[in-house]
Order: structure tokens, then C-alpha cells, then sequence
């Protein structure tokens, strides 16, 4: 039996571990960058701010939209009685939006990107959502034209206006 020294293996051993955990460190910072908050060193791309804030209210997540929003803006949001200002008041918001709506309302619905410009701490988002909804038993369709203003807060894009272009008027929302 031939002895070979076991320190190559070991070194081999601990080097691809060293890459593996590179990988999935690498990978887990990646995921993370999409969520609308900063990574250390750097700030994310401001429209993942805005999608975060669209989940927000897709999915009920007050968190989501208080991580993305200044404390401005939730104190002025809102064309209804709800103070989107606490979690509470977000959740009435939502209620509103939804009071008197058979559950089968929503059909649809799809945000796309269309332009983003940053400018020093200051970035503009343009998305175009759209959605089908029932109206009187039929489907319809519909899509809007709205602009986002991010500011750039310790690291962080917070939504601090926003507006939106319905039959050629911009409404702040």
C-alpha cells in the first residue's frame, strides 16, 4: 500500500468549498438587489423599488410599501379617507379600493417598465400598467401611463410622488 500524504486533498477540499460559498453568497446578493433595497456599497436600481411597491399592493404588504415610500408620501398618498401613513390605514385603503367589487373583479393585471432616468439622488420611473377587470358582466381592458419620483435615502429608493395620465390629465395619486 502506497501512503500518499492527505494535506493536496484537504487543500483541494477547502479551496472548492471557499468557491462554493462564493457562489452562493453571490447569488443570495443577487436575489436580494431585486427586492428595491440597497446592497452595501451601493444603491439598487430604483425601478425595483417601484415593482416592490406594486406587490405592495397586490399582495396587502404594508411593509413592502412603507420599505419603498417616504414618510411624505405616505402622509399625502391616497385620493380616499384611508391614512396610508400606519399599516392600518393601508389596509383600509385597500379595502376601499376593493368595497363593492365581486371577488372575480380583477382579471388581470401587468406593469411593464417603460422608462427609467436617474439623476444624481433623484431618479423618474414611467410604467404603463394595464388590467382587465368584469364591467356589467363583460371583460374589459384598460391600461394607464404612471410616473414615479424616487429619492435616493441612506442607500435606500424611496417613492416620493407619484402620477398618473388618464384621458390625457395627470392625476397625482
Amino acid at each position: 500500500m502506497h501512503d500518499r500524504p492527505l494535506w493536496p486533498y484537504a487543500t483541494a477540499l477547502a479551496g472548492l468549498a471557499i468557491i462554493v460559498l462564493g457562489v452562493v453568497l453571490g447569488l443570495v446578493a443577487g436575489i436580494a438587489s431585486r427586492d428595491g433595497r440597497a446592497l452595501p456599497g451601493g444603491a439598487s436600481d430604483p425601478a425595483a423599488a417601484v415593482l416592490m411597491w406594486d406587490r405592495a399592493f397586490r399582495f396587502g404588504d404594508c411593509d413592502s410599501f412603507q420599505e419603498t415610500t417616504t414618510a411624505e408620501f405616505r402622509a399625502d398618498y391616497g385620493q380616499s379617507a384611508a391614512d396610508y401613513s400606519t399599516c392600518d390605514g393601508f389596509h383600509e385603503g385597500l379595502e376601499e379600493i376593493e368595497d363593492g367589487k365581486p371577488d372575480d373583479f380583477w382579471r388581470t393585471y401587468g406593469i411593464e417598465i417603460l422608462d427609467v432616468s436617474i439623476t444624481g439622488d433623484t431618479a423618474r420611473i414611467t410604467t404603463e400598467e394595464s388590467w382587465t377587470y368584469l364591467d356589467d358582466g363583460r371583460e374589459r381592458e384598460t391600461s394607464d401611463t404612471y410616473t414615479y419620483d424616487l429619492v435616493l435615502v441612506e442607500g435606500h429608493w424611496l417613492i416620493d410622488d407619484a402620477s398618473f395620465l388618464y384621458a390625457g390629465d395627470e392625476t397625482s395619486v
